[in-house]
């Protein structure tokens, strides 16, 4: 959903203004080198991208869908994939190729499961079955280690949903509804923080 820049600003001046300690925040922001407005905004896609970083990514839903090419190391269709992620890429949500039987369990290359994916025996690593993907970064930028297909030339995507890293573009923000109050949350404890103020009970009684 994309919310106006001047909502979001609305928003967490009411939260704000909920904390006991709003006066002095507010008179700090009173100098002729910074406005409350302007700080806000200097928090909000830090604040989108900490929030859908670490959300269920149920609540990410829809996403953007992800249009690339495979490269297959050991031949088309042939073990493991390598799916290249855009520069804006901040999570992948779903992916499944066409002779997989599910979605993915998509993991960092820092869980103990992506070493099991180096193994020569098919039934450890990922398989149409059971597949894995793996998010790591190579030499030519950010993948998606995709284990692992054996169906030959034939393989395509059948499914890849991202999430993109969120930005301010013309004057709003695309990001998903269900995450609205956690962003203005985190968006008034960063604004609050500048100036070490503590913010108590965010959308207490709303």
């Amino acid at each position: 959903m994309t919310f106006p820049i001047q909502r979001i600003l609305r928003d967490t001046r009411i939260l704000l203004g909920r904390n006991a300690c709003d006066r002095s925040l507010i008179l700090a922001c009173d100098t002729d080198t910074l406005h409350l407005d302007q700080l806000i905004i200097s928090k909000i896609e830090r604040a989108a991208r900490e929030v859908a970083s670490e959300a269920q990514t149920v609540d990410l839903a829809p996403g953007v869908p992800l249009r690339t090419a495979l490269e297959w190391p050991e031949g088309v269709g042939r073990g493991m994939a390598i799916m290249p992620l855009p520069d804006d890429f901040l999570r992948l949500l779903r992916v499944r190729l066409s002779d997989w039987r599910r979605p993915a369990r998509i993991i960092a290359d820092n869980e103990p499961m992506a070493r099991w994916q180096a193994s020569r025996f098919h039934g450890i690593r990922g398989n149409p079955e059971r597949p894995v993907a793996v998010i790591t970064m190579q030499p030519t930028g950010r993948v998606a280690e995709l284990y692992a297909s054996y169906a030959g030339s034939q393989v395509r995507i059948h499914e890849a949903i991202y999430m993109p890293v969120p930005r301010i573009r013309e004057h709003a923000l695309d990001f998903p509804e269900r995450l609205y109050e956690q962003l203005v949350e985190r968006i008034a404890v960063l604004t609050a923080n500048t100036f070490q103020q503590p913010l108590l009970s965010p959308f207490q009684d709303l």
